[in-house]
């Protein structure tokens, strides 16, 4: 907890953003050491704001997010062999099973971000950041619990990557750590998200870990972060973030058959893996 009441604005959403971070922990971790480690950044906090103003903020963030990330797959991966054995055969299934509804919630949420431009950017941000993604992390660590040994240690490990930074960047953007116009990191989540799966499809394409269609895991990850970045780069050197008057008709129905298609891919993948859940052998009497 903290201590006392804090005046600065930046600082006390800087607390706020770093104990939301921190889920991003093995529970028992949180439980140990969370109270500990906000009460340390508080207090960096304040000494970095009184050393260097915003711009010491700045940079105490760039040493902290880098931290975090290395801490937080550490301790992941000192976990593994114990997660390994705790995944169940229903727990596969169940992680099959949150990759087709996340499907779902993702071709909902980018259509309507596609069709219905800021009138519904509040919907579809609901849709993808606070449905659809949690459902594809946990999907995806199935799919990395399934297959991790198959692919080889950098299809197992991006998975990992993807599935603790691109929550984290969604949750900075949100929060907005300095300024409004970190708010692209809100769609740079999912982005560097489904990133890692496609570095994953790309092992898969060679390494063939799933008992069918090792394309899947290419084509569910592979179109968001192209989209995004083509929209990120016409936007800034266009000036015009709502894209309507750039983009023709023609490239959002384009855009939204691609849309949907990603979406077939990743439910595809979640009934792959729902399908191909370890059977569990019977005790010797």
């Amino acid at each position: 907890m903290i201590g006392k009441p804090l005046n600065n604005s930046i600082i006390t959403v800087s607390i706020k953003v770093y104990q939301a971070l921190l889920v991003a922990y093995p529970t028992k971790f949180q439980q140990a050491y969370g109270s500990q480690m906000v009460q340390v950044f508080q207090d960096c906090c304040l000494r970095a704001f009184r050393q260097g103003g915003t711009n010491g903020m700045v940079r105490l963030w760039a040493v902290t997010l880098l931290d975090l990330i290395q801490s937080v797959i550490s301790e992941h991966r000192q976990k593994e062999v114990e997660m390994n054995k705790e995944m169940k055969p229903e727990n596969i299934e169940m992680a099959g099973l949150a990759l087709i509804w996340g499907a779902v919630a993702f071709v909902i949420g980018t259509l309507l971000m596609v069709m219905g431009g800021s009138k519904l950017y509040g919907i579809s941000v609901i849709l993808i950041i606070f449905l659809s993604m949690p459902l594809l992390v946990f999907g995806l660590l199935g799919v990395r619990n399934r297959y991790g040994e198959i692919v080889g240690a950098f299809g197992k490990n991006i998975l990992l990557v993807g599935a603790i930074l691109g929550p984290l960047l969604s949750l900075i953007g949100f929060f907005g750590i300095v300024n409004a116009s970190l708010w692209t990191l809100l769609v740079m989540g999912p982005a560097v998200l489904l990133t890692c799966l496609t570095l994953f499809g790309v092992v898969a394409l060679y390494k063939k870990p799933l008992p069918r269609w090792n394309a899947v895991p290419f084509i569910a990850g592979a179109w968001y972060p192209i989209a995004i970045l083509s929209y990120i780069i016409l936007s800034a050197r266009t000036g015009d973030w709502e894209g309507g008057s750039v983009i023709p008709d023609v490239v959002f129905i384009i855009v939204s058959i691609l849309y949907t298609i990603q979406g077939i891919a990743l439910a595809a993948l979640g009934y792959i893996l729902k399908s191909d859940a370890p059977e569990e052998t019977a005790a010797p009497a």
